[in-house]
């Protein structure tokens, strides 16, 4: 079972601010999924304009993400980020 419609749309509304910052580099920014457990799986996918180099080192982009996700998902144990690159496809 996964979290609530709900949930969902908090979670992804609490992202918003963070697309913001990532779609002038080429990227987009979207929830996979949320776990009973807690679990937030999202992913980022380069187009095919992207700037590579541009994007946030992995430390500092986790730690927005949670800073951004805690507060309308107080049970978050985990965000797992998955990268694509544009040939990777959606």
């Amino acid at each position: 079972m996964s979290a609530s419609p709900t949930v969902l749309r908090a979670i992804d509304r609490a992202l918003d601010r963070i697309r913001e910052g990532l779609a002038p580099d080429g990227f987009e920014l979207r929830v996979e999924r949320v776990t009973d457990e807690g679990i937030v799986e999202l992913v980022l996918q380069a187009l095919p304009n992207a700037c590579l180099d541009c994007l946030v080192p992995n430390p500092l982009l986790d730690a927005m993400l949670r800073q951004a996700i805690a507060p309308v998902y107080p049970a978050l144990r985990e965000v797992r980020l998955e990268k694509r690159l544009p040939e990777e496809g959606r």
